[in-house]
This record gives C-alpha cells, structure tokens and sequence, in this order.
C-alpha cells in the first residue's frame, strides 16, 4: 500500500505551529509519518521522531535500496552536475541554482570571506548620500541613510549571496572592459549592488564540469558575457588567458571537478 498525502485541522508542528503533512499508509500510529517542511522534521503519529542518518553510515543494503529509487526518478528530477545544481528542464537546457555559504563552505572546504567593499571616495562622508559625516559617525550620517543602504545591498538585492560576493571582490567592475557595474543612486553615489548590468561568469563553464568555486567565478558586464558566448575572440582570449592564470595557482583544481 502507498502512502496517501493529507493535512489535518489542528495537526501542526509544536516547534514553529504550522500546519503538519500527513502521510498516511496503515492503521497503526508508527507507520504513519507527519512532516513540517519549515523545521525540517519528520515524526511518526506515535511521536516518534524519525533518525536521520548520513549516506555514509547506512548498510550496504539501504545504500543499494536508494540506489535503485533514483534510479527511477524522472529525468527532470535528477541533478546532472556534482555540485552545481544542474537541473534538467522540459527543454533540454540547464536551469541551475546558486549554492548557498553553507552548501559553498562544505563542498570546498573554504568560507568565502569577502565583505561588503566600501566604495565612498572619502571615509568622512556617508556612504549613501555623501554628505560630510557628523561627529561620532563613521558610515552615515543619518538613520535612514542606513535604512536605505541595507535596503540595496541585502533586505532588497536580487543578486544570491556567492555571486554577491564575488561581485564585491571584484569592486562591481567588468573585469574585461573596466566598466563600472555598481548601482548609483540619486545622490550620485556607487553602492555596492548591481546596476542591471551584472554577470557573473564561469571560467570553466558549468557544462564541462566547472563549479562555484570563487576561482572560477569572475564578474564580467552584461554586453562582455553576451560577446564571449558568441565567440568574440578578444574577449575570449583574455578570459581564456586568466582560466589559465587560476588554474596554474595552487587551489586551480577546485574550479572543475575531476
């Protein structure tokens, strides 16, 4: 018998109080199963919480077990890239995902530390509005410049977290033309987030193994991406000539996986 999908009113976590789904397969309460999606928690109608094991540490058996289920999974549901989140669509082409700090940290062994640059053309003046800062401040010079700054590199910014980072890193410049990709606000002022002409590109593309990694990762302009990826040969070539660069230093092999 499979299990059949339900909620129930008044069936909620007891963690967060949403409302729980109930997967439902026998008359006994432990072979029944409730899940919060929120809290990530899985708990049988006994109570029981289910035991979370990693690959790793499941028998050969169970192993075999997974094995042949993802097998069975359609094509749209497998990922085609180990670490990159290749998704494959209806269309044949490859809709894919940033991979989050923690998911970047784990899968490089590295945490990707680059800040939030600060691109005032004087430290004494705020970073929103450029005014001359008062006594005692050191980034704006009212409250809600700050409100407003924060609204436009993280509460509102569109741009996922690693290639943000990797923006900052490379102070919101195409790094082939120069070109300056920072958003400008109405006080004439380079805030760190995009400008709507942001790429960030892979050195290795992603379709010959490439990955996230910040060494493979480099911000280029919307017009410089869309040239590289219609052969533009001096575009090519100078990108081709920093792969080589990143590749020859000693993390060169976490760009592609081997």
């Amino acid at each position: 018998m499979s299990f059949v999908q339900s909620n129930y009113p008044g069936a909620t976590c007891s963690i967060c109080h949403r409302k729980l789904t109930l997967l439902l397969k026998g008359n006994t309460a432990a072979e029944n199963l409730a899940v919060c999606f929120h809290c990530k928690t899985v708990t049988t109608l006994a109570g029981n919480a289910v035991k979370k094991m990693l690959h790793t540490q499941l028998s050969a058996d169970q192993q075999q077990l997974l094995h042949r289920f993802s097998e069975t999974l359609p094509e749209s549901a497998t990922y085609k890239g180990r670490g990159s989140q290749l998704r494959l669509a209806a269309d044949t082409t490859f809709q894919r995902r940033w991979l989050s700090l923690r998911e970047y940290e784990r899968q490089f062994g590295e945490t990707l530390t680059v800040g939030t640059p600060d691109l005032r053309l004087s430290p004494d003046s705020c970073k929103w509005c450029g005014k001359q800062l008062p006594a005692g401040r050191r980034s704006f010079c009212k409250d809600s410049c700050s409100r407003n700054y924060t609204k436009a590199t993280f509460t509102k910014r569109s741009t996922p977290t690693v290639p943000y980072r990797i923006a900052c890193r490379d102070g919101f410049y195409c790094r082939i033309t120069g070109l300056d990709l920072a958003y400008h606000n109405r006080f004439d002022q380079r805030i760190p987030a995009s400008n709507g002409e942001l790429t960030i590109h892979h050195l290795i593309p992603v379709s010959q193994q490439g990955t996230d990694y910040e060494a493979n990762l480099i911000t280029l302009s919307y017009s410089a991406h869309l040239a590289y990826h219609q052969g533009d040969p001096a575009i090519t070539a100078k990108l081709d000539e920093i792969r080589d660069a990143r590749l020859a230093e000693p993390t060169g092999n976490k760009m592609y996986w081997r």
